[in-house]
C-alpha cells in the first residue's frame, strides 16, 4: 500500500480499517494482547495522520502558539509584578526616610524652640534682676543724695544763724527760713 492517503480516502474509513485490523488479529493465550503485523500497523498510522484534515494540524500548531504566547505573557506578568514590587518596596522606604527625616526635622525645630525659649526666659529674668539692682542702687544713691543735702542744710542753716542779723527789716527785705 501507498504510504500517500489517496484524496477520496476518508479518516473514518481509515479508523474502521483499523478497527478490523485489531478485531482480526491472532491473540495471545491467557491476555487480551493481539499481535499484529507492525508495518502493516504503521502504515496504516501513516496514512491516518496523513489524512487528517489540515485544519486540525493548524489547530494543533496554533494551540502551540497559544500556549508559547500565553507561558511568554505569564513570564512578562511576573517578570512586571516583581518589577512594581521592587519598585513599591523602593517607594516605600524612600517615604519612610523622608518621614523619619521630617520628625528629625521636627524634633530639631522643638528643640532649638525649647532652647530659644529657655534663653527668652533667662534673658527676661536677667533684665528683671539688672533692673531691680538699678532700682535699688538709684534708691540707695537718692537716698544717699538726701541725707547729704540734709546735712549740708542743716550746715548752711546753722551756718546762717551763727552769722549776725543784718537789720534788713527796715528796707523791706526778709530772710528766708
Amino acid at each position: 500500500m501507498s504510504t500517500r492517503v489517496a484524496e477520496t480516502e476518508n479518516l473514518l474509513d481509515l479508523v474502521d480499517e483499523l478497527e478490523t485490523m485489531v478485531s482480526g488479529a491472532r491473540r495471545l493465550p491467557l491476555s487480551s494482547s493481539v499481535m499484529l503485523d507492525e508495518d502493516v500497523l504503521l502504515e496504516l498510522v501513516d496514512r491516518i495522520r496523513l489524512g487528517l484534515p489540515e485544519e486540525l494540524r493548524h489547530a494543533r500548531e496554533t494551540l502551540d502558539d497559544a500556549q508559547r504566547m500565553v507561558a511568554s505573557a505569564q513570564d512578562e506578568a511576573d517578570r512586571m509584578i516583581a518589577d512594581a514590587e521592587q519598585h513599591a518596596g523602593r517607594t516605600v522606604e524612600r517615604a519612610g526616610e523622608q518621614a523619619s527625616l521630617l520628625v528629625a526635622q521636627h524634633q530639631i525645630v522643638s528643640q532649638a524652640q525649647a532652647h530659644a525659649d529657655a534663653l527668652v526666659a533667662d534673658a527676661e529674668s536677667r533684665a528683671a534682676a539688672v533692673r531691680s539692682e538699678a532700682d535699688s542702687y538709684a534708691r540707695d544713691v537718692m537716698t544717699h543724695l538726701e541725707d547729704q543735702l540734709a546735712r549740708a542744710l542743716g550746715t548752711v542753716r546753722r551756718g546762717l544763724e551763727t552769722l549776725p542779723r543784718p537789720e534788713l527789716q527796715g528796707r523791706g527785705i526778709r530772710r528766708r527760713r
